[in-house]
C-alpha cells in the first residue's frame, strides 16, 4: 500500500507542475477567475495532470465540481484516475455536497440493493478495536476493509481486499483460537461510522497509513457515513438498566469476563499519580501509616476523579456501551446490564469515576500495578549501584530513627 501512495504522490507532484504552468490554482477557483467548466477543458491533455485535476477539484466544494467528477468517472478507464475521482468525490460528500451518480445506474431496480456486513471485536484496555466490512462483489468474492480503531485516538490502520467468505471465517476462527478475540456481527452503518469518525480524528492529528481509506471505502460504499449511536440489543432497556442500583454495585464483577482483565490504565496515564504518591512516601515530614494511607487515598481519589471526567469519562462510556454490546451477543445479559449501568452512570456524574465501583476498581487495579512495576525496576536498579541517592539516604535514616524510638 505504501508504494502505491508513493507513486500516487510523485503523479500528484508531477500533475501540480503542469497545472501551475496553466495557472490552474485553487485560489482562482475560489475568486471566481477560473470556472470548473474552464478547468474541465484540459481534461486529457496530460496524465499527471488529469490526476492533479481531480484531486483539485475534491478541494473545491461546490455542485459543479461533483458533477464534472461524476461524468469524468462514467468516461475514463484509467484505474489510477479513478480512483482518485472517488476520493474526491467522498471528500465533496463529506463537506456536505450532493453526489449524483448517472440516473441509469439506478432506474428499474431487478433486485434490492446488497448491504454490507459489519464485523466488531471487543475493546482491549488502551481502546483498540478491530473494524470490519464486507460486501459481495459482483462475480463472485467480497470486498474487504478492516480497520483498527482507537477509542478515542481514531484510526490506526486501513486495510482492503478480496476475499472469499470462506476466509472470513477462518480468520474469525483464528482470532478467536489464537488470540482470543471474537468478533461479533454487527450492524454494518455503526460499524461504518467507526471507520469515518476514527479516520476524520486520526487525520486531525497527523495520521499515517490511513489515506488510501476513502478509495478503498469506495468499493462498498458511495453515500456517505452517518453518525450512529452504540447499537444496544434488545434485552438492554437503559431506562430500566439505570433503575437498577444492584447493577452498579456489583459492576466490579465485570473483572471477572475475560475481555476486561486486561483493562488498566496505561503507564502514561497513571504515571504522574505515581509520582504523586512517591511524594507521599518520600516526604521529609514524619508521617506515621495511617497519614500516609490518607493521603495516598487522596491522590487515587483524585485519580478517579479526574480520569473519568469530560473527554475522558466520554470515551470510556463509550467503551462500555460497546462492552455491553459484545456481551450480550456472546450471551452474558447480566454482565451486559453492568457494563451499560457503568455507561449511563458516566454519562450523568458530575464527579468523573466517584461512586461508580467498577471506575474505582480500575483506578485503583492499575495505580497497584504499575507502582509495583516500579519498584521491581529501582530495586533491580539498586542492586546493580553502591552509590545510594539522597532520597533513598534520608529514608533510611528515618527507617533507623523509628526502630530506635519504636
Amino acid at each position: 500500500m505504501a508504494k502505491k501512495d508513493t507513486a500516487r504522490d510523485l503523479r500528484l507532484a508531477e500533475g501540480t507542475k503542469v497545472l501551475d504552468q496553466w495557472e490552474i490554482t485553487l485560489a482562482r477557483l475560489q475568486d471566481h477567475s477560473l470556472t470548473v467548466a474552464e478547468l474541465a477543458g484540459r481534461i486529457g491533455q496530460d496524465p499527471a495532470a488529469d490526476l492533479a485535476l481531480a484531486a483539485l477539484l475534491g478541494d473545491y466544494p461546490v455542485p459543479e465540481a461533483a458533477q464534472a467528477l461524476v461524468t469524468w468517472e462514467t468516461k475514463t478507464s484509467d484505474k489510477h484516475l479513478r480512483r482518485e475521482i472517488h476520493r474526491s468525490l467522498y471528500k465533496l460528500s463529506q463537506k456536505g455536497v450532493q453526489v449524483d451518480r448517472p440516473v441509469q445506474e439506478q432506474a428499474r431496480p431487478i433486485l434490492t440493493p446488497i448491504e454490507p456486513e459489519g464485523y466488531l471485536s471487543s475493546m482491549d484496555g488502551h481502546g483498540d478495536r478491530l473494524v470490519w466490512l464486507v460486501k459481495p462483489r459482483v462475480g463472485g468474492g467480497l470486498h474487504y476493509l478492516s480497520a483498527l480503531v482507537n477509542e478515542p485516538e481514531g484510526m490506526r490502520y486501513i486495510e482492503g481486499t478480496e476475499i472469499t467468505r470462506k476466509v472470513v471465517r477462518m480468520m474469525r476462527q483464528d482470532l478467536s483460537t489464537k488470540h482470543q478475540i471474537t468478533m461479533i456481527e454487527a450492524p454494518w452503518r455503526y460499524c461504518d461510522f467507526l471507520m469515518h469518525e476514527g479516520y476524520e480524528r486520526a487525520k486531525a492529528h497527523d495520521g499515517k497509513d490511513i489515506e488510501s481509506y476513502p478509495a478503498l471505502r469506495s468499493h462498498l460504499l458511495s453515500s456517505p457515513a452517518q453518525p450512529v449511536e452504540v447499537p444496544l440489543p434488545a434485552g438492554l432497556d437503559p431506562e430500566t438498566i439505570a433503575a437498577d442500583e444492584n447493577l452498579l454495585a456489583t459492576s466490579v464483577q465485570l473483572f471477572e469476563e475475560p475481555e476486561l482483565q486486561r483493562w488498566f490504565l496505561d503507564h502514561d496515564q497513571a504515571h504522574r499519580y505515581l509520582d504523586q504518591i512517591a511524594q507521599v512516601q518520600e516526604s521529609p515530614l514524619v508521617l506515621n501509616r495511617y497519614q500516609q494511607q490518607d493521603r495516598v487515598q487522596a491522590v487515587i481519589d483524585k485519580a478517579i476523579s479526574e480520569m473519568f471526567s469530560g473527554e475522558n469519562g466520554r470515551s470510556y462510556a463509550r467503551r462500555l456501551e460497546e462492552t455491553a454490546l459484545h456481551l450480550a451477543t456472546t450471551e452474558r445479559l447480566e454482565a451486559a446490564k453492568r457494563a451499560l449501568a457503568v455507561a449511563l452512570a458516566l454519562k450523568r456524574s458530575e464527579r468523573g469515576g466517584k461512586g461508580i465501583p467498577f471506575c474505582e476498581e480500575l483506578v485503583r487495579q492499575s495505580i497497584a500495578l504499575h507502582y509495583q512495576e516500579e519498584q521491581r525496576k529501582e530495586k533491580e536498579e539498586s542492586r546493580g549501584s553502591l552509590i545510594m541517592t539522597p532520597t533513598e539516604f534520608a529514608a533510611r535514616m528515618q527507617a533507623a530513627q523509628r526502630r530506635r524510638t519504636g
